[in-house]
């Protein structure tokens, strides 16, 4: 069973007697870059772990599977990643007897920081459960053949926000989820793969959990076309639904 934490930007997935977390987007040391343009605000990552805390003790959760772009830094590894991410990591281990990671296009060099019990995963995706079967990855890249056909997926990267104004002309954005029914076999085309496989699948792209980071508005011109698997015209978003945090559906 998969299904949305009430106003989180996560998943629960149940098989058995096991249950996962799933989360994206987390940039870690994003401070750093809001402080080089004057904005000081407390360590995040403190805040982020104790909503990952409170969903675990609430689901009794056993593992958690992040989708990528732990850290905020590009192509390098910051002193600040140092400081927060064995931390954060170390943590999690604490709490959950299983940690599992996705890299994401920010995620270069996270080997080197990440505890050696966290498994790290292909960037292109993994499957998880045995007899429901979710395929996960970040989105930056091209899923695995094996993710794109198990027809249920999950993405985060696109940190999709919905544009709202008032009468007064004021403009706010509010991050939200994306289902949406997608291709198989022209996925597993476009992905350069093999296949036999026939029918639709369902697409679930994730809001980033971190509630700092900035996103592109949806219902603007262009909004959609972000990543391969979004920009490969096998997912069908002229049907999609689209949800805030709070379960409206806009």
């Amino acid at each position: 069973m998969l299904k949305v934490v009430p106003k989180e930007a996560a998943l629960i997935f149940k098989e058995g007697a096991d249950c996962s977390i799933l989360i994206s987007d987390l940039h870690l040391g994003l401070e750093k870059e809001m402080a080089a343009k004057g904005f000081r605000i407390p360590p995040y990552s403190t805040k982020m772990m104790a909503r990952i805390d409170a969903m675990a003790e609430r689901y009794g959760a056993n593992r958690i599977v992040v989708l990528g772009d732990v850290k905020h830094s590009i192509g390098k590894v910051e002193d600040i990643d140092w400081n927060v991410l064995p931390w954060f990591f170390d943590t999690l281990l604490d709490v959950f007897p299983s940690v599992e990671v996705v890299p994401g296009n920010h995620d270069g060099g996270l080997k080197t920081l990440l505890p050696s019990r966290v498994r790290l995963h292909p960037s292109s995706g993994t499957v998880i459960g045995s007899d429901e079967k979710v395929g996960v990855t970040h989105g930056h890249s091209w899923p695995s053949q094996e993710v794109i056909a198990c027809a249920r997926m999950v993405i985060g990267h696109s940190h999709f926000r919905y544009e709202m104004r008032d009468k007064f002309g004021a403009r706010s954005k509010e991050a939200v989820w994306l289902f949406a029914p997608y291709d198989i076999p022209r996925l597993l085309e476009k992905a350069g793969h093999s296949h036999g496989a026939k029918g639709a699948g369902e697409l679930m792209v994730m809001p980033p959990f971190n509630n700092l980071v900035g996103g592109q508005a949806i219902n603007a011109k262009g909004g959609f076309d972000f990543g391969p698997v979004l920009s490969s015209g096998a997912v069908d978003v002229k049907d999609a639904d689209v949800f805030l945090l709070d379960g409206t559906r806009v």
